[in-house]
């Protein structure tokens, strides 16, 4: 019976993990990401490897003795206590609205940025993947990777963290405001230029076509 599958990790969530004492281990084209500095700890998921150079280049991170294939949290930080994500009761009484879903039901591109969040979500998963079994298809990882690091490039790392909070985590509005202090409106505006990226906010737009199809 085949195991189950690891968890795909956003930024946000890999950097919780690092503040109570995880560890990121390469493993293929991408990271393993363990419960504690050790690899026989409890796997919590897995990273892309543009995550890992994002948090290597906000100096988040260092080589666990020496091994750069091996790192944990930067700096002598006391370890924290995990605490769950809080979600606000809403002063009207209604549930807990999915922060995507709010903004592209507020949109009249709402379609569109649907369409870009999945795409999003499928490039994010696959470059995620080890890139060493047999079903793995080394160009449309490749691929995935290239589109990737091209929105970070154009986006910025803090746009495509939040991204990755809007459609990976599945943040609720509640959660986005009180864990990231950013309202709806960059997010409206973050998956916006995602949906630009991928080709998908203007028919006619022709590079961001041939980008969505590379």
């Amino acid at each position: 019976m085949p195991g189950k599958r690891d968890r795909i990790l956003s930024g946000w969530r890999a950097r919780r993990l690092l503040r109570t004492g995880g560890m990121i281990v390469r493993d293929g084209a991408a990271f393993r990401v363990h419960q504690w500095a050790d690899e026989r700890s409890r796997r919590c998921g897995r990273l892309p490897a543009h995550v890992e150079t994002r948090l290597k280049a906000a100096d988040l991170l260092a080589a666990f003795r020496g091994d750069p294939d091996r790192l944990i949290q930067a700096g002598d930080v006391p370890l924290e206590t995990p605490r769950p994500v809080a979600v606000l009761p809403s002063p009207t009484g209604t549930p807990p609205v999915w922060g995507l879903e709010h903004v592209a039901a507020s949109s009249p591109f709402g379609g569109r940025l649907r369409a870009a969040a999945g795409r999003f979500q499928a490039d994010y998963h696959l470059a995620a993947s080890p890139g060493r079994l047999r079903t793995d298809a080394p160009k449309q990882l490749a691929a995935a990777c290239d589109r990737l690091m091209s929105i970070e490039t154009a986006l910025g790392p803090d746009t495509a963290g939040l991204i990755e909070i809007l459609v990976l985590d599945r943040f609720t509005v509640s959660a986005l405001q009180h864990e990231t202090g950013s309202g709806l409106d960059r997010a409206r505006d973050a998956l916006a230029r995602l949906t630009e990226a991928y080709g998908l906010l203007c028919p006619d737009q022709e590079a961001g076509r041939a980008f969505a199809s590379s």
